[in-house]
């Protein structure tokens, strides 16, 4: 997995296109992309260190145009319960309302959206079953809150600021719901010590960041703090279990793989 971390952040750097370095990560092979759930382009990920507030919005704007197509693509395949239905329709249409709100909130602002479609994504290999699609499901939503969380001290306009805190409490409410289907890894709506032993095409999600920042969902220490030493009457376990940890743009970006099959702006938004 740390090759494949590596072998993706190569590819950002690269000066090939978004569509060539997409294909080149293919190449590194079906068994290292099914440990991974992609949701983001590599080279727009790297669009904050020069498009500031609008990078970071924007790169919010792609996991939500992403979910939202998992969704739509989801609900087409006719596996969903009758009793999860309503849920995958109430995620689909909260994802598609961040989509328009996000759009509006750059263009009003100045800046330029990034633009996908449905077609721009594949969910193939993940949508058989209900089984896998709750799996799926899971890891796109965890990675979403660890995501958000991670940008939040990057934004510097306190509007935007507000909108994606907004944002985020909504996607942890969708993370615990979907984390609480009976057909989900987890089957609990919080995130346990021993989540890093989740199946391998979510695994990645709860390994550790980049830097001390961004530790994994095992962590146990809290402003310098080691909770395990510092509390009494509590079990590590417990203590994993009453925080979330943020998680930085460029693990992210390792954590992309083939399910981004077309570029930004191949069509028009829908």
């Amino acid at each position: 997995m740390t090759q494949l971390f590596e072998d993706l952040s190569g590819l950002a750097d690269a000066t090939t296109s978004r569509r060539a370095a997409l294909r080149k990560g293919a190449g590194i092979g079906l068994a290292a992309a099914a440990a991974s759930i992609p949701f983001l382009k590599p080279g727009r990920a790297y669009a904050q260190s020069t498009d500031g507030d609008f990078g970071i919005l924007n790169y919010a704007l792609t996991l939500e145009y992403l979910e939202r197509s998992f969704y739509r693509q989801a609900l087409a395949t006719g596996f969903i319960p009758g009793d999860v239905t309503p849920l995958f329709q109430t995620i689909e249409n909260d994802e598609a309302q961040h989509v328009l709100f996000l759009r509006s909130a750059i263009n009003g602002a100045g800046g330029t959206p990034v633009q996908y479609t449905d077609d721009d994504f594949s969910f193939d290999g993940f949508l058989g079953d209900f089984a896998s699609i709750a799996t799926l499901a899971q890891g796109l939503e965890d990675t979403g809150v660890r995501a958000y969380k991670g940008q939040a001290a990057s934004i510097m306009n306190k509007d935007y600021l507000t909108a994606a805190l907004q944002i985020h409490s909504v996607e942890a409410r969708h993370a615990a719901a979907i984390r609480r289907l009976s057909a989900s890894p987890a089957g609990q709506g919080w995130i346990e010590r021993d989540q890093p032993g989740a199946p391998a095409p979510i695994a990645a999600v709860y390994a550790a960041g980049m830097g001390d920042m961004f530790p994994s969902e095992d962590n146990v220490t809290q402003g310098g703090v080691d909770l395990t030493a510092a509390l009494s009457g509590y079990t590590r376990a417990e203590i994993t279990e009453a925080f979330d940890e943020p998680l930085d743009m460029d693990s992210v970006l390792g954590i992309a793989g083939p399910f981004i099959t077309g570029d930004e702006g191949d069509g028009e938004e829908d």
